[in-house]
């Protein structure tokens, strides 16, 4: 992770037309308003509106119309570089409700550089964990894999290279071509919408006695791996198992997941609370 070249907060203050702060923002955001006489300057790090803001800003939000401390939250470095860390990580946050996640970033809090590396090592060993205790994959859970297809894959490849094709025996040719025969067999369905436009020439050896250059085009281009329908991230399989169930829901009793972490999990969370 690269450190930030310059401060984390420049603590600017936005006010509205009778002199209330509106909100905290970084001086380009300042200069934007300057710039297209939305704002008159009060002083180096303060501008006021000059027209009627229709909302009222972050007033009433102490956390957010603070002057923020330009130091690691942890250790209270302040000679180093600082990183901006998401204490919630964006794979789960992403999947919460908008009342959690909507004009929040209290969980977005600077670290510097040891800070932040002994958190993501401590993370993830806890991510390993969540994935065993609620049965959610790294790289999530649905996915669409074609392995019996790769041998097609490279047959296709090597008759679409006509300088390989040219140096490769006539058996060799033919065993290409069953190969690659036996792969668009098996997922003809799947190859018809990556298929390119026909042409209006006919397809030169080897193809006239095998699959066409179009199928061996498609077949070059399907994936191995992709997401299928019923894919599901593991931070969405995460949150939706720590999620709190309605009283009538019927995973509230009966599921597992439903009843939140287990001792194992929770351990691990407190014990890396503690560590810093």
């Amino acid at each position: 992770m690269i450190p930030r070249a310059k401060v984390v907060y420049e603590n600017c203050s936005v006010l509205d037309v009778s002199g209330r702060l509106l909100f905290r923002a970084p001086r380009k955001r300042l200069d934007w308003y300057l710039m297209r006489g939305l704002a008159t300057r009060v002083d180096d790090t303060t501008i006021r509106l000059t027209f009627q803001n229709k909302g009222i800003g972050r007033q009433g939000e102490q956390f957010y119309l603070q002057d923020m401390r330009n130091e690691c939250v942890v250790c209270g470095a302040t000679s180093c570089g600082l990183t901006m860390h998401h204490v919630v990580p964006h794979q789960y946050r992403q999947h919460m409700p908008d009342s959690v996640k909507s004009r929040s970033s209290h969980d977005l809090l600077p670290l510097c550089i040891a800070c932040h590396d002994a958190y993501e090592r401590h993370a993830t060993v806890l991510k390993m964990h969540l994935r065993d205790c609620f049965d959610a994959p790294l790289d999530g859970r649905g996915w669409i894999v074609r392995d019996d297809c790769a041998r097609g894959k490279r047959a296709a490849a090597a008759l679409l290279d006509e300088a390989k094709v040219a140096g490769i025996p006539p058996p060799q040719i033919d065993r290409l071509r069953e190969a690659a025969r036996l792969a668009v067999d098996a997922y003809r369905d799947v190859l018809a919408p990556l298929m390119p436009p026909p042409s209006a020439h006919p397809d030169p050896p080897p193809f006239s006695a095998g699959p066409s250059v179009r199928e061996l085009s498609a077949l070059c281009a399907l994936p191995l791996r992709e997401r299928g329908p019923d894919y599901v991230s593991h931070g969405e399989i995460v949150v939706a198992a720590l999620a709190p169930s309605p009283p009538d829901d019927a995973n509230a009793s009966g599921d597992p997941a439903s009843a939140g972490m287990c001792a194992d999990c929770s351990a691990l969370v407190d014990g890396g609370v503690a560590a810093f």
